[in-house]
């Protein structure tokens, strides 16, 4: 009886430690892009743009990915828009979370008449986008808005018709903010942006280490 006992708390443990590591682990990002690409958006874009910065192409002070979209925009101007398509597309399939090129995609495939297209990438940018806003108004340090790099804070500032005046570094309680003095373009009217850029500063800081 005492065996059967025994068997039975060791099959419960085991069976909780199943339970707890299933729940604890944390989101892949390759499958909730595949997930996205098969137009299931039932996805958490936050999480998403955080398990992003766990991968080996993740990089937030530009390379390669960030020049491609760089070039994207420029055909995109020239109003070349299958090729604005081409590169942005190959830039998300390294970068599936950056703002800019899902927004050239957009535009692209709108100017092109591919609806289908131009609503897929307006539906990921939009979550994309709502999962900057969800992580704080940016008003205080405190409530500063979390990025993955420093194309979300231009995207951001762009989208909202704000140019940037001086940018500083601010360290407080053990975190490191983008500080960002900015005017709207429109109105003139000032305000100043905290953006949390923890995340950067961490790759940044191991990319040192390595080397």
């Amino acid at each position: 009886m005492k065996k059967i006992i025994m068997l039975i708390v060791s099959f419960l443990f085991i069976f909780s430690a199943a339970c707890y590591g299933a729940d604890t682990k944390e989101p892949d990002y390759y499958a909730m892009v595949k997930q996205l690409k098969n137009n299931d958006l039932n996805v958490d874009f936050n999480a998403l743009r955080m398990s992003y910065t766990r991968t080996q192409d993740y990089q937030p002070y530009g390379g390669e990915t960030s020049k491609v979209v760089d070039s994207a925009v420029d055909a995109a101007n020239r109003k070349d828009y299958k090729e604005a398509i081409r590169l942005a597309e190959a830039a998300l399939e390294k970068n599936f979370v950056d703002f800019d090129a899902h927004l050239i995609c957009q535009m692209g495939y709108r100017e092109l008449g591919s609806l289908t297209k131009y609503a897929f990438h307006r539906n990921i940018l939009k979550g994309l986008v709502n999962s900057l806003y969800a992580s704080g108004d940016g008003l205080t340090p405190a409530t500063a808005i979390i990025v993955i790099n420093t194309r979300e804070e231009y995207f951001l500032m762009r989208a909202n018709g704000l140019r940037k005046i001086k940018q500083s570094l601010v360290k407080a309680d053990g975190h490191s903010y983008d500080k960002m003095e900015v005017e709207n373009v429109k109105t003139s009217e000032k305000k100043v942006l905290y953006f949390n850029v923890d995340m950067p500063f961490d790759w940044l800081s191991k990319s040192m280490q390595k080397k």
